[in-house]
């Protein structure tokens, strides 16, 4: 057996695996919508190529195939055979004919195909059962000039979905076998596994224990993570001073990245998920139920309402993280009104850093906050706390909250006031000799008119209209 194999120029193709035996090359391009649809597809890399098993049918849902990247050789194979002696071997001529790098293949889901068909009953026997009739023609018309459609009477009425599945991809389930229990106790929960960020999240009540010491696969994973002795000793101070922190406040103190304190705070802290002291962190073997001076740490959630006078200043978290890295001139003017987002308090001459902030009472450095913290009585000894209020009184949050809600209208009434008189100020321009020409006309006036001028300048007119829109502006603050 002998084999030749010969090159020709390089030429590539497009490879479509079409899914069924072709005998009429036009019928199949034609269920593929055509060459200038095949075109198409070919020239957009994300298009899928659309067969239709039943291209006149509307009523059918389209079988989609991918394109996938896969190198091919086109052969061309001739086997030559001696007619008279059938004993010597064949002759193989091998031709590379082209190469693709791309293919068509139809690996998806094929819906249901649905047909227009009608139940008629046969003619000869009206006892016999009814046949099925293809009445694509009765359903829609032939073309635009098809008038005689109108008139014809419908014999049936033909409802036909218009797909069956909603995706064609085909998803495994992976499903769990739990072989431990016997059935007759079980709960509904969350069925993910925890990893070492959420480990210990607590929920909050007045019967269990809390956590005292982490667990032993948080400190594997803490060596695994290379975070270093210096990053986890200044975590770890911080726990030391203060036994609840937030996130943020974290991050701000310690200098250490987000990825390595993810690390190191499931080491030292649980999480509670609910109650007075909700989304802190709070040190292994630190009971808030049993210590008063916990109440300085309590969650205060403050939350803005966002009315015409903050939403230009203060954005969502997400938001301000992205608008940090503009360098506008309203932004540098903006962010001096506003915290920084990654500062971690509240302070008195200064917006909060988003529309809602997680802080600790602590955090609010307002003095007259401060003060009521320190007045509430403290309890009688064998007391404990409330579950939901924590050390605190009942309406302690509304009171707090009202306070911030005033400094911050103070804040916006004093800044609207300034950027108003600003703004009338550049808005009468002066030369130097209409200026020096006013100075000469005021001096010639008599005493009485220059008193009246200035107590005209001393109270202007539209003052009490800039505090009235100054108050419009600060209705809805928060709530």
């Amino acid at each position: 057996m002998s084999r030749q194999l010969s090159f020709c120029p390089q030429q590539e193709y497009e490879l479509i695996e079409y899914p069924g035996r072709v005998v009429n090359t036009d019928r199949m391009l034609s269920t593929l919508g055509g060459i200038v649809n095949i075109s198409k597809v070919l020239g957009d890399e994300k298009k899928r190529l659309e067969l239709r098993f039943h291209p006149d049918n509307p009523y059918n849902k389209p079988t989609f195939g991918d394109c996938t990247d896969k190198s091919g050789v086109l052969l061309s194979v001739t086997v030559r055979r001696h007619k008279r002696d059938k004993s010597r071997p064949p002759q193989h001529f091998v031709r590379v004919l082209g190469h693709c790098s791309r293919s068509f293949s139809f690996e998806s889901l094929c819906d249901f195909q649905y047909l227009p068909l009608w139940h008629m009953p046969k003619s000869d026997d009206s006892c016999a059962a009814s046949e099925l009739m293809y009445a694509l023609d009765q359903v829609q018309p032939r073309d635009v000039t098809d008038l005689d459609y109108f008139k014809r009477p419908q014999a049936q009425l033909l409802c036909l979905p218009e797909l069956f599945a909603r995706v064609d991809i085909v998803h495994g389930g992976h499903y769990r076998i739990d072989g431990t229990g016997d059935g007759q106790h079980e709960v509904l929960g969350v069925s993910a596994k925890s990893t070492y960020d959420n480990h210990d999240v607590v929920s909050f009540n007045m019967q269990d224990t809390f956590p005292t010491q982490p667990d032993a696969q948080i400190l594997k994973r803490l060596k695994v993570k290379y975070v270093s002795d210096e990053q986890f000793a200044r975590v770890k101070k911080l726990f030391d001073d203060i036994p609840i922190w937030t996130r943020i406040a974290l991050l701000y103190e310690s200098g250490v990245t987000n990825e390595k304190l993810k690390c190191i705070i499931p080491s030292l802290a649980f999480y509670f998920s609910n109650g007075p002291w909700r989304t802190l962190y709070v040190r292994y073997g630190y009971d808030p139920r049993k210590d008063f001076k916990s109440r300085h740490y309590q969650t205060f959630d403050f939350r803005l309402r966002f009315g015409s006078g903050v939403s230009e200043f203060v954005y969502s978290r997400k938001s301000a993280k992205q608008k940090r890295s503009s360098t506008a001139a309203s932004e540098e003017m903006k962010s001096e009104l506003v915290q920084n987002i990654d500062y971690p308090y509240f302070d008195e001459h200064k917006l909060p850093r988003s529309r809602q902030c997680m802080l600790r009472y602590c955090d609010v450095r307002l003095p007259k906050i401060q003060e009521m913290l320190e007045k509430i009585p403290t309890p009688l000894t064998g007391a404990v706390c409330n579950e939901r209020t924590g050390w605190l009184p009942p309406s302690f949050d509304a009171q707090v909250r009202q306070i911030v809600c005033a400094t911050i209208s103070d804040l916006l009434r004093n800044h609207y006031r300034k950027e108003h008189l600003t703004a009338e100020v550049e808005a009468v321009p002066q030369t130097e000799g209409e200026a020096e020409a006013e100075e000469e006309e005021y001096y010639i006036e008599d005493e009485e008119t220059q008193e009246e001028d200035m107590d005209l300048d001393e109270t202007p007119a539209n003052e009490n209209l800039v505090d009235k829109n100054i108050e419009q502006l600060l209705n809805n603050i928060t709530s």
